[in-house]
């Protein structure tokens, strides 16, 4: 069991890695348009919303037990919280860069992938607890 614990670490890093990559890359060169609108909203909200959503899971994951174990009933709203503290930073890193904008909305879409993600591991604890126990 401690294998996978640190397999999911490691994976929640990687995680990590590739969303910061994602806010910071320029697109401009690739030919991919985010400017395009999927079901009336801005393709490039709707990358942030998605980009996002894995992160409570992903960290639920890595680090439950501990989360468990230090914050009790508070572990969701820990998770919530520093993946929001994740989306500021990735919008004052995206606002450094030259090549990329800082934009409001992409993190309003940031937080609502966020809040969707750990509302449904919240409903959905039991079953995520009988797949990956402690």
């Amino acid at each position: 069991m401690r294998i996978i614990r640190i397999i999911f670490k490691i994976m929640f890093v990687i995680y990590l890695g590739l969303v910061f990559f994602f806010c910071l890359y320029s697109f401009n060169d690739t030919g991919v348009d985010l400017s395009k609108t999927i079901f009336g909203i801005r393709a490039d909200r709707v990358a942030h919303f998605i980009m996002f959503f894995p992160y409570p899971l992903s960290a639920w994951l890595a680090a439950k037990k501990e989360l468990r174990e230090r914050t009790g009933r508070y572990s969701y709203s820990v998770i919530l919280g520093s993946g929001i503290l994740v989306a500021i930073l990735a919008e004052i890193l995206q606002s450094l860069t030259p090549t990329r904008d800082s934009d409001p909305f992409d993190l309003i879409a940031n937080i609502a992938g966020l809040t969707i993600a750990t509302l449904l591991i919240f409903i959905l604890e039991k079953y995520i607890d009988y797949v990956w126990p402690d």
